[in-house]
């Protein structure tokens, strides 16, 4: 899961706000009233971004928070047939090393 967060935050690349020109009018009427609105049209730009990449954390975040929700139930519903098969093969585990001894003391020492 963190790969996939870190994948994601070295994929982002920042967003900037660049001059707006207009095209209507002369050039000097056109450089000026762009000179003008530079600063509001930026910061409009600005804050337009600005929500719509929050939109976008938000939304990326609950997709992650689902999915890990998601895999997290199904790790306990697998665990639960891991635990039984853990039961039965360290109680075979037991078993053979309990033949494993009889066999060593029949053979060394002739017992059994």
């Amino acid at each position: 899961m963190d790969c996939l967060v870190k994948e994601v935050e070295g994929n982002m690349k920042p967003i900037r706000a660049e001059k707006l020109s207009e095209d209507t009018g002369s050039g000097e009427e056109a450089a000026s009233s762009a000179g003008e609105n530079e600063g509001e049209a930026g910061k409009d730009i600005f804050s337009h971004v600005h929500r719509e990449n929050v939109k976008c954390y938000r939304n990326t975040q609950a997709v992650v928070k689902e999915s890990t929700d998601s895999v997290k139930q199904e790790l306990k519903d697998g665990m639960s047939g891991i635990r039984g098969l853990l039961k039965f093969i360290i109680l075979l585990l037991i078993l053979n090393l309990g033949a494993s001894a009889v066999l060593i003391l029949h053979s060394l020492f002739g017992y059994f």
